[in-house]
């Protein structure tokens, strides 16, 4: 295996925020979304005119969120996919190989409300939150806990993770962010503690050569004094993305290193029961949906018991999340999980707080 002496820029170099003054071309494919884009700009007040047939905008610096907002709501998508621009400084020169280097207004816009996600990773504006994993016998009370990550505001307010992560997303980011989650996490949670593990959520589509990509993780483990037996690397569900084999490799890199595993949302999208035999998790996670009144519902408990049998089977041990009412509780301990996670037991919260 080859060994890099530093990370990857792709997930650790942010990109320029765009400042001073600056002039939008931009070339409309329509004679309607000329009106509007017209109409928009005069209405924030932005300068606007014509220049080598096409628009020329000039918003003063402090405008550019709010124009973004404004365009962004007054155009739907494939307008602005269909709307090409370029950016140059306040007064340079347009020249004709310029041309090659205009990008939809769509993606322009995207990556200026994605701004917000690179003032939070310059200014550390990260707080790690956890969530206890618990023990469905006496002999793991807090057996684990799950590190999560929310975004914090200049004025202190905390900004939901959906919000935080899918701007990122939108706006190309989210390498950037995942690594910097990974990072806080570690640093973050390594106060907590032990013999209670770490589970570490990744996203396994910012992740190009786990080698390489991986390398500052690795490395802010060993600086924490955090061992392969304190961590478990958790893949979340909505962010598994179309290879199998690239998650394969990338879970096999993490066992090599001598890490635990885990499976978000057995049950539901990739995590099927044929992505087991090529997984092979050493954890899954149930689909909280599934959870939800399983006391209550026989559909849910016949397709929950096989479930469970099968990891059983399998050697993976099971954790139930999204466990809020104790009956709830009650029946998956009698049916054979291993380890509940959710509400009926704690909300998550800073680590702050958190005394082991």
């Amino acid at each position: 295996m080859p060994e890099y002496e530093s990370g990857c820029e792709r997930c650790e170099v942010l990109p320029k925020r765009y400042t001073g003054e600056l002039d939008f071309y931009l070339s409309p494919p329509s004679g309607g979304s000329r009106i509007t884009l017209f109409s928009i700009f005069r209405d924030m007040g932005v300068l606007v005119g014509d220049s080598h047939e096409l628009i020329l905008a000039r918003p003063r610096p402090d405008q550019l969120r709010e124009m973004a907002a404004a365009l962004t709501a007054g155009m739907d998508q494939g307008e602005r996919e269909d709307i090409r621009v370029l950016i140059l400084s306040r007064g340079g020169e347009l020249r004709f190989r310029d041309v090659a280097h205009m990008q939809s207004l769509d993606s322009l816009l995207t990556r200026i409300s994605g701004e917000s996600v690179i003032d939070i990773l310059r200014d550390g504006r990260l707080v790690t939150y956890v969530h206890p994993i618990v023990g469905c016998s006496d002999a793991h009370p807090t057996f684990a806990y799950e590190c999560l990550t929310r975004g914090v505001e200049p004025d202190g307010s905390l900004i939901p993770p959906d919000r935080l992560f899918g701007v990122a997303r939108r706006a190309d980011l989210l390498y950037y962010l995942d690594r910097e989650c990974r990072i806080n996490s570690i640093r973050s949670a390594k106060s907590l503690a032990r013999p209670a593990k770490l589970f570490i959520n990744f996203n396994p589509a910012t992740i190009y050569k786990p080698e390489y990509c991986l390398l500052t993780t690795m490395k802010a483990l060993k600086e924490q004094g955090l061992t392969k037996e304190d961590v478990v690397f958790e893949v979340v569900e909505s962010d598994k993305g179309d290879s199998a084999g690239h998650l394969i490799s990338i879970l096999n890199y993490y066992r090599d290193q001598g890490f635990e595993v885990a499976l978000d949302d057995l049950g539901a999208g990739y995590s099927s029961l044929t992505a087991l035999n090529q997984l092979r998790p050493d954890y899954v996670k149930l689909d909280m949906e599934l959870v939800r009144n399983v006391d209550q519902d026989q559909f849910k408990q016949t397709i929950t018991r096989s479930l469970l049998t099968l990891a059983r089977d399998l050697g993976i041990r099971t954790i139930a999340e999204g466990v809020e009412r104790r009956d709830e509780y009650l029946w998956l301990k009698d049916a054979g999980a291993d380890f509940v996670q959710g509400y009926l037991f704690a909300k998550p919260a800073p680590v702050s707080d958190v005394r082991g």
